[in-house]
């Protein structure tokens, strides 16, 4: 299927500009949702006359544990004729004329997707491998009623550009964040006159990828190579005519997954102390080979990262993690060692449970186990 605006994969291709600011269900997101909702029913008040009431909610699990919200994040529309309200919460089901259920990731990048201007046969391409990701509890069904219809279709568009995507770290489509937000400050009159003299090659590459989230066995990563201030930001290994790095971090995939999700300016001292725990155990040598998991290296010889290229990346940590979903490895793969394998309280709830979201017998695409 060619994809519009040249974008590597139909998700990317359909998704609304820019990589959004509100966690879904978060409550500056219901905020908007609800200003949102109140000035569409408004305008289409004849249109819903006649529709009567209808409930709608959407839970979200295993939200990102940085916004403390507890196990899920949920929110709900109550509508009576062209008057809504708006609020964050569950409803119970027997209140709901539809309730969807599902995984905080999946939902937030189906929510990031925008009808307006875009191929509706990618659209569903795109929708279809999304919801082959994630388990669903529906009750009830969609509306029929065309005027609420519309209203959603509306709420949707306007929500897409708000919303923060969440992908599989150090996918493909997560270094397309990184690539908006670095390509965005280089180029910005704040940083770009800094960086016309500054040269330089960053890279990080992971091994060992479980196939969920690269099912060719591609090493998992992203580089990035500014030339005297002109970035470009590519996804897996450095390429070879890029090479030799500047500054090159390696190591093992799953061992980064916990701390590649912090978002170090929201840790509590709890939270530090605990990731402590966890980089002393899951980054220590191995005892039968004396390696470490990840290492970090110079190839170049050209040492640190100038200062003005390093205020560039700067907030890409913290932003990048707020883009990235709850998933661990060893929710999908066995064998993984116990100390990458427990879920950590900084990176997300010890006591949630992925199996009923997430699909027994089929992988991340939908593809059957084998």
């Amino acid at each position: 299927m060619a994809l519009a605006q040249g974008h590597l994969t139909p998700l990317l291709a359909v998704m609304a500009d820019g990589i959004g600011e509100m966690p879904l269900a978060s409550r500056n997101w219901v905020a908007a949702a609800a200003n949102t909702l109140a000035a569409e029913t408004e305008r289409r008040a004849d249109d819903l006359a006649d529709l009567g009431t209808f409930a709608l909610c959407e839970v979200a699990h295993n939200p990102p544990a940085y916004l403390r919200a507890g196990a899920p994040l949920a929110w709900h529309a109550r509508f009576e004729g062209a008057s809504v309200t708006v609020a964050d919460g569950e409803l119970p089901t027997g209140e709901c004329d539809l309730k969807v259920e599902g995984d905080h990731s999946i939902m937030s990048n189906l929510a990031r997707i925008q009808h307006h201007g875009r191929d509706p046969m990618v659209i569903a391409a795109a929708q279809t491998r999304l919801m082959k990701l994630s388990r669903w509890r529906v009750h009830g069904r969609h509306a029929d009623h065309p005027g609420l219809r519309a209203v959603l279709r509306s709420l949707h568009d306007a929500m897409a550009a708000l919303t923060l995507p969440r992908f599989v770290f150090m996918t493909p489509e997560w270094v397309s964040s990184a690539r908006h937000i670095l390509s965005a400050r280089a180029s910005s009159a704040k940083y770009r006159d800094a960086l016309k003299d500054v040269t330089y090659t960053f890279s990080e590459e992971f091994t060992d990828t479980p196939a969920y989230a690269f099912p060719d066995g591609a090493h998992g990563g992203f580089w990035v190579r500014c030339d005297r201030g002109g970035i470009s930001v590519g996804a897996g290994p450095l390429p070879r005519e890029h090479e030799p790095a500047d500054t090159l971090t390696k190591g093992a995939y799953a061992a980064v997954v916990p701390v590649g999700r912090t978002v170090n300016a929201a840790l509590t001292d709890d939270d530090k102390a605990e990731q402590a725990t966890y980089s002393k155990t899951a980054f220590r040598r191995d005892e039968a080979t004396g390696q470490l998991p990840v290492t970090q290296s110079s190839p170049s010889g050209g040492g640190t990262m100038p200062a003005a290229l390093g205020r560039v990346f700067l907030p890409l940590h913290d932003e990048l993690s707020k883009r990235t979903s709850g998933e661990l490895p060893a929710d999908y793969l066995s064998g993984i060692k116990a100390e990458w394998s427990t879920a950590q309280g900084f990176d997300r709830r010890p006591d949630y449970d992925p199996s009923w979201v997430r699909y027994d017998e089929f992988d991340i695409y939908g593809e059957p186990r084998t």
